[in-house]
């Protein structure tokens, strides 16, 4: 089998390690306005009951790259707790924020634990609660960061997309937003969107979309120092990077960071979300707060066999290396009406003084063993994967330890 992009097939370097691949991976909404996104059916069907099983296709989602779970689930968010993944996803017509839970041994089956953002802030308005982000704050409190429909600036004016933030105790919620107006919301340049956590060292950061082509404006990417507890900035914003090259088609969003060593990347989405052309870009950056350069002029991940317009990237780490999370239409649905945005697993690999990461991968995995279940008394079990390689493309994507809700590791 091939990928686009003249990309082959390569055998999973896996190793045993006595663990499950678990703790490796461990109704009122507004008509919508130019620009803006309707919600989905989500991933589990009409009216899903919670602490409902969906099904996973982590093993399989590994080995060929097709999605780890069955409808939409559209800009991801992965947040690694000790013993659970813990998956949030833009808003459905079910849930502001669904989420899902991925237990540690069980690699065939999440709990979908329906909505962690139940009540919305009275003012906003239903439909529109875009790419969640989750900080576990030092405290044992959860963080959570969204974007929605900010209040009209002045009468018969629009609703732009602004961030606000929501606490609880547990990571699947319920999550209680007490704001009187979201805390990031620059009006001037058509609000924001897309809010990532990244925590630098103790401090954290958001890094969000100033959502300029909602209004015909420019579009650019910032980061933003919070205060310690996360519920309001400390910092004036700082401009990371604009939509400056021809891929882009003039729209630069979805960011998530990423630090190897001393170094830090930012990873993007750009171009059109619903077109085949939406594909993830990489800059690297001097700080969290910039300068950023763009090392390539081409996606660093561009559509493939088993999906088409990849973005909404996100990363997390754990026991295995550096873990990225995405959503992908199935091929040919991309800018369909019943289109639906999986979610994809992957992961980086770094490749000796490379400073560009490729995706799942590397020449030495090849050799590996291919290890993945082991049939004891009928039941199907994985005896322990950490994966150290998958799919190797031959046009390399070209480095990485995140911001995922947690103090940032060194790769």
């Amino acid at each position: 089998m091939r990928r686009r992009g003249r990309v082959r097939r390569c055998v999973l370097g896996l190793a045993v390690t006595a663990v499950v691949v678990g703790s490796a991976l461990v109704a009122g909404a507004q008509p919508a306005q130019p620009g803006q996104r309707m919600p989905t059916q989500g991933p589990v069907g009409k009216n899903p009951s919670a602490r409902k099983t969906v099904p996973l296709n982590l093993v399989g989602g590994l080995l060929t790259g097709t999605p780890i779970l069955q409808g939409d689930f559209a800009d991801p968010y992965v947040l690694a707790e000790p013993d659970d993944l813990y998956a949030y996803a833009t808003n459905t017509v079910d849930a502001n924020v669904p989420v899902i839970q991925i237990q540690k041994g069980d690699v065939l089956n999440g709990r979908y634990l329906g909505d962690a953002l139940p009540t919305l802030p009275s003012w906003t308005v239903k439909g529109f609660q875009w790419a969640p982000s989750v900080w576990a704050r030092p405290d044992g409190q959860f963080v959570l960061y969204y974007s929605t429909p900010a209040p009209p600036s002045a009468p018969g004016l629009p609703r732009r997309q602004c961030i606000s933030r929501a606490v609880a105790p547990a990571p699947a919620g319920p999550f209680t937003d007490d704001s009187t107006s979201p805390f990031i919301c620059p009006l001037d340049q058509g609000g924001a969107i897309d809010p990532s956590i990244f925590v630098d060292g103790s401090t954290p950061y958001l890094l969000w979309k100033a959502d300029g082509n909602c209004c015909g404006l420019p579009t650019s990417i910032s980061s933003q120092e919070l205060s310690a507890d996360g519920l309001s900035v400390a910092a004036p914003a700082h401009q990371l990077i604009t939509s400056d090259q021809p891929w882009e088609g003039s729209v630069v969003e979805g960011p998530s960071m990423v630090k190897v060593g001393s170094d830090y990347q930012l990873f993007y989405s750009a171009n059109n979300w619903d077109s085949a052309d939406y594909a993830v870009g990489l800059a690297e950056c001097t700080s969290v707060a910039g300068p950023c350069t763009k090392p390539l002029s081409a996606p660093w991940m561009t559509s493939a066999q088993e999906y088409s317009g990849p973005g909404g990237q996100e990363f997390f780490a754990n026991p295995g290396g550096v873990w990225m999370v995405h959503h992908g239409f199935l091929p040919g649905e991309a800018g369909k009406p019943g289109g639906e945005r999986r979610l994809y697993l992957d992961l980086l690999a770094y490749h000796g003084t490379d400073p560009i990461p490729s995706r799942i991968g590397a020449q030495e995995a090849e050799i590996k063993v291919l290890q993945l279940v082991l049939i004891v008394g009928g039941v199907v079990l994985v005896a322990g994967l950490t994966v150290v390689g998958m799919v190797r493309f031959e046009r390399r994507r070209r480095r990485s330890g995140p911001g995922d809700g947690r103090p940032a590791p060194s790769a």
